[in-house]
């Protein structure tokens, strides 16, 4: 039998596999990838930053739009009028919301970096099957699949 986990790279991995270890699947039997999220080969630098700048434009222009309302609204009380306070809010908003999207787009990134999948392949005899795959969702895993093995 082949059984096929994967698991987000944590400390509930690491038990999973001594526990493996420790109901009789050796070593050689055991195969762990780790999964890369994107390929530096097909994915260039160029795309990841237009695609985080078009989404800090998207977030600033919709701040600018609720704070140019609201500017608008003050203006009718303020003494420079409605037009003036509107375009003032606006631009406060649009840089507003750029930056907190530019902030959090980086403590996001630096986060997400360390939080790989990981794929676990067992070969095992059918008779360990049930045992192994309790092993996997007792570890937390994500997905678990089961399949018959080829005869060699």
């Amino acid at each position: 039998m082949i059984i096929i986990g994967t698991f987000t790279h944590s400390i509930e991995l690491e038990h999973a596999l001594t526990k493996l270890e420790s109901i009789g699947i050796a070593r050689e039997r055991l195969l762990v990838v780790c999964m890369d999220k994107e390929s530096n080969t097909y994915r260039s630098e160029q795309q990841s930053q237009a695609s985080s700048l078009s989404t800090g434009v998207e977030i600033g222009l919709a701040c600018a739009t609720a704070l140019s309302v609201i500017g608008t609204s003050l203006g009718f009380i303020w003494t420079w009028g409605p037009v003036i306070w509107g375009l003032i809010f606006a631009f406060i908003g649009f840089g507003l919301g750029f930056g907190i999207n530019a902030i959090f787009l980086n403590k996001h990134a630096t986060h997400n970096r360390h939080k790989a999948e990981v794929t676990v392949i067992v070969q095992c005899q059918a008779k360990q099957a049930d045992e192994v795959q309790q092993v996997m969702w007792a570890s937390r895993a994500l997905t678990v699949g089961l399949t018959q093995a080829s005869p060699e």
